[in-house]
């Protein structure tokens, strides 16, 4: 077996996290047939998955920090364990009885935390167990996991539901982390030098002096920011809108995300063998196709033409994702980069609940089509500015510190 999967640490690693990825996509179709089957209110459907990106970004640095701090396989067992006994937990309670709004929240935070922890460990592993060469392939690999699992996850839920019911639902996924740490044990970590801990405030701060003194670093993260608010949040409130008005069929929502699921898939495995003589301009070119999802929207096209939008959006966002994780990876020192990868994910993340509560009040104030307008001209513009900063065309620092 050659390529990145001829490597048995990451043979490992891919398998357990892939398997764990589909049990991050059931987990929220559980919830929901939990809440709605109990005539639960949007409110408190809302309030529970949130809970999920609220922990998120609460831990987000926090899991950089210990990242950095411990051998990485040991945070991600740990976070492994943190989920399976959460999930387990919702298991049991939803077999044995109807807990609480409350309750259910709690669970799920518990869940997001550890992912908190687990996704900057894994991201800054990858350096340590694959040759330099085959990191873009096995970014390339987790990503297509990561997306199959999109896939995947939600039919996986749908039918143990159409069968059993939502306790089940919550096993399976608790039984994907117990795969996963499973695999876990198989790995072996190279040793690393390890800088000695410092206050958790200073660690932190270390990470952003990281970021700070690689301008293209903090370029696409302020793009990352502003792409979410402006045209994620609207796309992703808008679409179930959209199609209801137009009288599509209720499984053409998840139609519609499967598309892009799929050509996300598509787009990461292209990414994995396509070498671009400059990855952050072939990326960021690539990622300006995510303005073709609002648009299809504004223009009402119908379901095919929607697939389809979504589809190409997603196959533009998949190999800008490799090239870049590829660069922080080869670029910010070891004992820094499980800190700057979680930079990366709370810029990735904590400005959704924000952007996806905004949508309806500003469509009031100025109406849908202004906003989607405004959505796919703020895409396309934002996917070029960061070519200004030095660094971002070639993903790596001008003077030769990154490679």
């Amino acid at each position: 077996m050659s390529g990145p999967l001829g490597v048995p640490a990451f043979r490992w690693l891919f398998a357990g996290q892939t398997v764990s990825a589909v049990g991050d996509q059931v987990l929220p179709v559980a919830v929901a047939a939990v809440v709605v089957g109990r005539g639960g209110s949007a409110g408190e459907l809302g309030l529970v998955l949130a809970a999920r990106t609220a922990a998120l970004v609460l831990f987000a640095l926090l899991g950089g920090v210990w990242a950095d701090r411990l051998p990485r396989v040991r945070v991600l067992v740990a976070a492994d364990v943190v989920r399976l006994l959460a999930t387990a937990g919702l298991a049991v309670a939803v077999g044995t009885g109807s807990p609480p709004t409350w309750a259910l929240a709690a669970l799920v935070l518990v869940v997001g935390a550890g992912e908190a922890f687990s996704r900057p460990a894994y991201s800054a592993l990858l350096p340590t167990v694959l040759p330099a060469e085959q990191l873009p392939a096995g970014n390339a690999l987790s990503g297509g996991g990561r997306h199959l699992a999109q896939v995947l996850g939600p039919g996986l839920a749908g039918a143990l539901l159409l069968v059993t019911g939502p306790a089940a639902v919550f096993a399976v996924d608790a039984a994907s982390f117990g795969i996963s740490l499973l695999t876990l044990l198989r790995v072996a970590e190279p040793v690393r030098r390890r800088a000695p801990r410092r206050r958790l405030h200073a660690e932190v701060a270390e990470g952003l002096v990281a970021v700070r003194e690689r301008p293209w670093v903090g370029a696409v993260l302020a793009m990352s920011c502003a792409q979410l608010l402006l045209a994620l949040a609207p796309a992703t409130v808008l679409l179930p809108i959209v199609l209801d008005e137009g009288g599509a069929r209720a499984s053409a929502y998840g139609l519609v995300l499967a598309a892009g699921a799929l050509g996300g898939l598509a787009g990461v495995l292209v990414a994995g063998w396509w070498r671009p003589a400059h990855p952050g301009l072939a990326g960021l070119l690539c990622l300006a196709a995510w303005a073709l999802p609002p648009l299809g929207l504004l223009v009402q096209a119908p379901v095919p033409l929607l697939a389809a939008a979504w589809a190409l959006g997603g196959a533009g966002l998949g190999p800008f994702n490799v090239w870049w994780e590829t660069a922080l990876q080869r670029a910010v020192p070891p004992h820094l980069l499980a800190r700057v990868v979680s930079l990366d994910w709370l810029c990735s993340l904590a400005l959704l609940p924000l952007g996806l509560a905004l949508v309806g009040p500003v469509v009031a104030l100025v109406g849908r089509g202004p906003v989607l307008a405004a959505a796919v001209g703020a895409m396309a513009v934002t996917s070029l500015l960061p070519l200004l900063v030095p660094g971002v065309r070639d993903l790596r620092d001008p003077a030769g510190r990154g490679a």
